[in-house]
């Protein structure tokens, strides 16, 4: 009965950890991945560790850190896996049906470097910080706040004179 009670409590925790960070770990694991489908892995991958742990009564102090930590050693495990099959080879008739999808996602990459680029170019590395705690990590405008030393008020106008900045550079060049 007490372990019932133990791994259904572990099971709640879990639960709560892994609705709280899914987006943003998924969000970071596809920014430096910039694939669905490693991503989608890499976020999995984090998640069963943590459970893992958690089953094996390990004590995970902050879990946020944790996960952000195991799933930066995923990613740098699929850099290191994607290196090592670069030069497999590939049967053409496997690919065929590939190069419409695979045109479309050599564009995007583009698209994203050349947007990433352009970002780089326009805004302070404060400015860079701010956008990539948002939007990147997924931090309320209280948790961006707090990591830049202003208040919540004050990283709420910064936001919204950055996307401002943003969509008027947006506007003139594009």
């Amino acid at each position: 009965m007490e372990s019932n009670n133990r791994n259904k409590a572990i099971q709640e925790r879990f639960t709560q950890i892994y609705n709280e960070y899914k987006s943003p770990i998924y969000k970071l694991c596809l920014v430096k991945l910039k694939d669905k489908d490693s991503a989608e892995d890499c976020m999995q991958n984090t998640f069963l560790v943590l459970y893992k742990k958690m089953l094996n009564k390990e004590e995970i102090e902050n879990p946020r850190a944790f996960l952000y930590k195991t799933s930066g050693n995923f990613i740098l495990k699929c850099f290191e896996e994607k290196k090592k099959n670069v030069n497999k080879t590939v049967c053409i008739s496997d690919y065929e049906n590939k190069i419409v999808d695979n045109q479309n996602a050599i564009d995007s990459d583009i698209d994203y470097q050349l947007l990433n680029k352009r970002l780089n170019s326009l805004l302070t590395q404060e400015e860079q910080l701010l956008l990539r705690y948002k939007y990147i990590y997924d931090f309320t405008i209280e948790e961006t706040a707090k990591r830049l030393n202003i208040s919540a008020p004050a990283a709420a106008k910064r936001l919204q004179r950055l996307r401002e900045k943003i969509k008027k550079s947006v506007s003139i060049d594009g």
